[in-house]
């Protein structure tokens, strides 16, 4: 009789969690460029991933959802271009330009 009430209650927890969601909740950035092309030895950090544009001049990426930013690394330094808000199944556009020698980043959500 105890055997079966343990089956009961792990097959009630099996069907209960097969029905949770555990993904994380996520949204989308899109990051656009308006240059040829970055300076040498330059790269362009999103949190903590890398950007490649290749011969694009946008990339879509899927980001977690709270405060992403967007920096520039050359070697060990980095420099922070801007800070935005990315929201459950939204998309956020940001936009880089090369003013006056460097990068400006402009948000629109």
């Amino acid at each position: 009789m105890r055997l079966k009430l343990t089956c009961a209650v792990l097959a009630a927890l099996a069907v209960g969690l097969a029905g949770c969601d555990w993904r994380e909740e996520t949204g989308f950035v899109e990051v656009k460029k308006s240059f040829a092309s970055l300076a040498v030895g330059d790269t362009l950090v999103l949190n903590e991933t890398m950007l490649d544009f290749g011969t694009r001049s946008s990339l879509v990426i899927q980001q977690p959802t709270g405060t992403a930013g967007l920096q520039v690394r050359r070697g060990e330094t980095s420099r922070k271009l801007c800070e935005f808000a990315v929201r459950k199944n939204r998309m956020v556009t940001v936009t880089l330009a090369a003013a006056n020698g460097g990068l400006r980043c402009s948000v629109q959500s």
